[in-house]
């Protein structure tokens, strides 16, 4: 199984509660143990936010499937079911019927393609070009573009006639993410 995951969002995850933590610790210090348990639920809120924006959202795949794991969704598609991948915004595999987008896997800036090296367009597979070009999300180097590159070379050489398309929430997500807000609610 291969995991691709915004190299950039864990920063900026990591980043976010590592700041959020500091400003709840030296605002500790300052106003005492009551002003630190006062504000203690807003800052976990947040750094809960951070951690299911930006640090849990990923791309699995796998043999004969891709799992697309958002903020508070699951959606499992097989090889077989997949008809289109793009790569303009963010990974988005079409079915038949519905698109899913990963979050997890965003397309670049719009700079990507200035500073991209002409190997980074190159080698990639026969589904990825357009008119004999290539879009900047899906340069190998990128993390759309990784992703997209890895799951077409496993459709183009798909196996499974099965098609399978299922989503499911992540409702432990939801019901901590709303047990954050009544409590800061309530405070």
């Amino acid at each position: 199984m291969e995991v691709f995951h915004s190299r950039f969002s864990r920063v900026l995850a990591g980043v976010s509660v590592g700041i959020l933590a500091l400003s709840w610790f030296v605002g500790s210090i300052g106003q005492g143990v009551s002003a630190a348990l006062g504000t203690l639920p807003i800052v976990m809120l947040f750094s809960y936010l951070a951690i299911i924006v930006f640090w849990l959202p990923k791309v699995q795949v796998e043999a004969d499937l891709v799992r697309i794991n958002n903020i508070f969704r699951e959606h499992t598609v097989s090889f077989s079911a997949i008809k289109r991948i793009d790569t303009r915004f963010a990974l988005t595999i079409f079915t038949a019927t519905k698109k899913y987008s990963a979050w997890g896997a965003p397309a670049p800036g719009r700079h990507a393609s200035i500073f991209a090296s002409k190997d980074e367009g190159s080698h990639l597979p026969e589904s990825t070009y357009l008119a004999g070009t290539v879009r900047p999300g899906d340069l190998i180097n990128t993390d759309s573009g990784a992703a997209a590159a890895h799951i077409r070379r496993l459709w183009e050489r798909r196996s499974s006639v099965e098609e399978l398309e299922t989503s499911r929430i992540y409702w432990p997500r939801v019901a901590t993410l709303a047990i954050l807000l009544v409590v800061n609610a309530f405070i």
